[in-house]
This record gives structure tokens, C-alpha cells and sequence, in this order.
């Protein structure tokens, strides 16, 4: 049984050290997050679904890979915190964009 953990909003900066690099192309897997993903309850996280990865990020320490996966929210994203030291998954967090740069929803507004 995988067991998941929800990481609170301090937990989560915890995990960036300025400059974040996008490894994106050429990150290994430190390991497999897949049945850690498919383990958390996403009616509890508010996501109707997830998609593929769109990016992988690693702090500038080389602590932490935060793997970007899409999900059916418009503009959120669920990060997977990945402990590179341990390679194991450190636990996940969801990134509202909306609420974190005051995006909305502009490309919707009326004519």
C-alpha cells in the first residue's frame, strides 16, 4: 500500500531553492511517482482527472525534483514532490495558479 502525503503550503516552499531549472528534457527518474499518483483520492483533492507531465523542475541545491502533472482544473497543477537524496516520492501539493499569480480565467470574458 502507498501511502500518500498532502503537503501544506509551508511544506511545499520548503521545497524550492531559487534558481528552480526545468530538467524536464533531461531528468532521470529518481523513482517511478506513477502508483504513488495513482494512490491519492482525487474527489479529496478536487480534480475530476489528471494528465501527463507537462514539467519536471529541480531546486537549485539538487534536493528536489517537483514533477508538474496537468490535471482537469483550469490552471492547476498537481506537484509531485519527489526527495532526491531518499528516491522517493516527499508527498504531493496542489498548485492553483489562479490563486497563487491571480490568473483567472480571462480568455473566457464576453465579446
Amino acid at each position: 500500500m502507498v501511502v500518500t502525503r498532502r503537503l501544506q503550503e509551508d511544506e511545499f516552499k520548503a521545497c524550492f531553492a531559487e534558481p528552480m531549472t526545468n530538467v524536464t528534457a533531461t531528468a532521470e527518474a529518481a523513482v517511478d511517482i506513477w502508483p504513488y499518483v495513482e494512490a491519492l483520492d482525487l474527489d479529496e483533492i478536487g480534480l475530476p482527472y489528471l494528465n501527463d507531465v507537462h514539467y519536471v523542475y529541480r531546486d537549485a541545491q539538487n534536493r528536489f525534483d517537483q514533477v508538474l502533472i496537468g490535471t482537469g482544473r483550469f490552471n492547476a497543477l498537481l506537484v509531485i514532490v519527489v526527495d532526491l537524496s531518499r528516491s522517493s516520492v516527499f508527498g504531493h501539493f496542489l498548485l492553483d495558479l489562479n490563486k497563487e499569480y491571480g490568473v483567472s480565467g480571462g480568455h473566457l470574458r464576453s465579446v
